[in-house]
């Protein structure tokens, strides 16, 4: 049996003003440092193996007080990135829907079938995501892995978790700033997801994605 622990990191300047990230570098806020801060706290009696983090700073900032606590270092690793937003990256909502009508209103809709202006689709994120599971499932059999990523490539992991073929994704819920996920995979190919998107121990510093946003 593997177990992965799987954390969205905290909340991104971007997060805070309202714009689509993608693979632009947003350091976290002072609330989502300290969000990281409890995330560590939090998992600091789990026994964890290894570390790896979408290289992107907000993600890596979010691992680093996890891999501080357990003596551990943190590997960067690009295939956990956000979804490549091209050319929306740095706009808000609003401004996304007036340049590019079109396929802002099919990411709203249908993840599915949506790939930002210049960018890469779902379909694109959930293939590289995944490749990168399927490599650590094999590397750290019978370990406990924690990763660090997302809010897009979560919900692309999250498709085998609740059972859903990718197309379904749009009814995988979004997971907040710092939650932990736990998922067990058994040596008979069975998944047991034990938790999704846990964020009760960030008390009152709770923050979420807002919507038609990456």
């Amino acid at each position: 049996m593997t177990t992965l622990i799987v954390v969205r990191h905290g909340q991104s300047i971007s997060n805070l003003n309202g714009t689509f990230t993608g693979h632009m570098d947003s350091p976290l806020t002072e609330l989502g440092l300290k969000q990281a801060e409890r995330t560590a706290e939090y998992l600091k009696d789990r026994h964890i193996d290894a570390i790896y983090s979408s290289d992107l700073i907000r993600a890596m900032q979010t691992a680093e007080p996890v891999a501080r606590t357990h003596g551990l270092t943190v590997i960067p690793e690009r295939r956990l990135r956000e979804i490549c937003g091209g050319d929306w990256e740095g706009r808000n909502g609003a401004e996304i829907g007036k340049l590019y009508p079109e396929n802002y209103e099919i990411w709203k809709t249908d993840v599915y079938r949506s790939t930002p202006d210049g960018g890469e689709s779902f379909v694109e994120v959930a293939q590289r995501v995944n490749a990168f599971l399927k490599e650590i499932l094999q590397k750290h059999r019978g370990e406990c892995v924690a990763i660090f990523s997302h809010a897009l490539a979560v919900r692309a992991l999250a498709c085998d978790w609740f059972g859903l073929p990718l197309s379904k994704v749009s009814e995988v819920p979004f997971s907040a700033n710092a939650s932990v996920t736990t998922v067990r995979y058994h040596d008979d190919g069975g998944i047991e997801l034990l938790q999704y998107g846990y964020c009760d121990h960030q008390g009152d510093q709770v923050t979420r994605l807002s919507k038609g946003l990456a």
